[in-house]
């Protein structure tokens, strides 16, 4: 009908994430080069990133990572999901390392498919990280709106980010990529999202 959806969670808050993190590695480097890069088209089947994985302004294969930062605005009880640690053989450890006190309780899952724009890269061969601070009621809802975002929980979820991201981009080797294929889904947490290939 007429409501606003703003989508301060989805995806707002991953928008504001990347564009922090932008804004730190712009001040401070990294030893390799970033790529900062907003989809749009994920909920019509990934649309832009698939599209950005076969037109990459760098070859694909010079990409050591992705990392996806897709609804993470609203931390609760302290609790981050993080997928994609099965993607590259060093990523588990260089996650944990980065996980400082106070520690975020992370829900580590492998698999790097999934419906978000990671998966677009995964099916390339790159490995992935896709943080998540999980659903809510007001997913995909007007009701999805600023005041409900956790500002100082999204600090905490970029700040790790950062660490990984630096961990991974001042290695002196590349991350060792891990390949598996996608699971078959039967049905999906995220309703309203078209079907991925």
């Amino acid at each position: 009908g007429r409501a606003i959806r703003n989508g301060a969670d989805d995806n707002a808050s991953g928008t504001a994430a990347i564009l922090e993190l932008a804004r730190r590695f712009a001040a401070h480097p990294t030893r390799r080069s970033i790529l900062v890069v907003h989809f749009s088209g994920e909920e019509l089947g990934l649309l832009g990133s698939q599209w950005f994985v076969e037109h990459s302004p760098v070859p694909v294969d010079s990409m050591d990572a992705m990392l996806n930062f897709d609804m993470v605005g609203r931390l609760k009880q302290n609790r981050l999901i993080v997928y994609g640690l099965g993607t590259a053989t060093e990523l588990p450890a260089l996650v944990d390392a980065a996980n400082l006190a106070p520690k975020l309780d992370l829900q580590k899952q492998d698999d790097g498919f999934g419906p978000s724009d990671h998966s677009s890269f995964y099916a390339k061969g790159i490995p992935v990280l896709h943080f998540f601070t999980d659903l809510h009621e007001d997913y995909h809802r007007a009701t999805d709106d600023v005041e409900k975002i956790d500002a100082a929980g999204e600090v905490r979820v970029v700040d790790l980010a950062e660490r990984i991201t630096r961990a991974i981009a001042d290695r002196p080797a590349r991350l060792t990529p891990v390949r598996s294929a996608p699971k078959q889904v039967m049905s999906s947490q995220r309703e309203g999202s078209n079907v991925y290939l």
